[in-house]
């Protein structure tokens, strides 16, 4: 599947703003910070350590950064820091109400790329739950905060709690869309709406069979019927007891025994309906059924 990470992480803007609104959450979400001995260590993958540390270096150059596997330690003058992520001396902290709404944007997009997940159905699986939003927080009062931004954005999510964990969610494939044309991510969009597409035509397609089958199925029980009757009537007396009308369908019948009642009418050179030849095979049943003794 397309990465959708990768993309909106490259759209998170490097202006001063944007970039501490990013900081704050990476911190808030994925931070250990020791006050005491001046060190905050942050797990999470290679490319957002790799942000961070850009961000921390040109905005906090007092600041030292070490970054091995998928941890960066930074050590040394963070107070500055910390002041600025409203994070106090006892290490708490919460996400700033930023007023920009590029800022608050990019709050959302940090916290899908720490604690969100995004699944669909691309590879046609039949057991695939379908389209799949969320992202997961232990704290319900930032999950109300992040539930109102995404309202900000005119967009509509759901929240439920999971084991010790709130989930913002959705499954409505619109929305979900909506949620990646505004994080700058349109190809996963588009993506998303290329699947939906393909989806319908498969659906419409599997419905039109089955009709077409469930068709066939009842063209071939009610012509087996038929030839039944007239098959019947020729063993054991002869077409000559029906009237010419009769006879002439049964003909068409014993000579087309797969076809359906409008390429019998085609058949038949179209004078006669396709309902005009229902009557007269229902005809030949009954009469079938009549000399049998199955009717009165």
């Amino acid at each position: 599947m397309y990465d959708c990470k990768t993309k909106i992480l490259d759209s998170i803007p490097d202006n001063s703003c944007c970039s501490l609104a990013f900081i704050n959450i990476i911190l808030f979400s994925s931070a250990h910070i020791d006050t005491k001995n001046s060190t905050i260590l942050i797990n999470s993958t290679q490319s957002i350590l790799d942000k961070v540390k850009n961000i921390i270096s040109n905005f906090y150059p007092n600041v030292d950064i070490n970054i091995w596997d998928n941890f960066l330690l930074l050590k040394g003058n963070i107070f500055n820091l910390l002041i600025d992520c409203n994070i106090n001396e006892y290490a708490q902290s919460e996400p700033i109400m930023f007023s920009n709404s590029c800022c608050r944007l990019t709050i959302l997009k940090t916290t899908f790329l720490t604690n969100g997940n995004f699944y669909y159905n691309q590879d046609n699986n039949k057991n695939s739950k379908g389209y799949n939003f969320e992202i997961v927080v232990k704290d319900e009062k930032f999950a109300d905060f992040i539930l109102d931004l995404f309202s900000e954005f005119e967009l509509k999510l759901k929240k439920t709690k999971r084991n010790n964990y709130f989930v913002i969610y959705t499954k409505n494939s619109n929305t979900i869309c909506d949620i990646f044309v505004k994080f700058s991510d349109v190809k996963t969009a588009l993506d998303i709406q290329s699947n939906l597409a393909m989806r319908e035509i498969r659906n419409s397609t599997n419905r039109q069979n089955n009709c077409f089958e469930s068709n066939l199925d009842k063209t071939i029980d009610a012509s087996t019927s038929q030839l039944t009757a007239i098959n019947y009537i020729i063993d054991n007396f002869s077409l000559d007891i029906l009237d010419e009308n009769l006879k002439e369908v049964a003909l068409a019948r014993i000579a087309n025994p797969d076809v359906s009642l409008n390429d019998l009418k085609t058949l038949l050179g179209g004078k006669i309906s396709r309902a005009g030849i229902k009557y007269r095979l229902d005809k030949i049943i009954s009469i079938y059924k009549k000399l049998k003794g199955e009717e009165k």
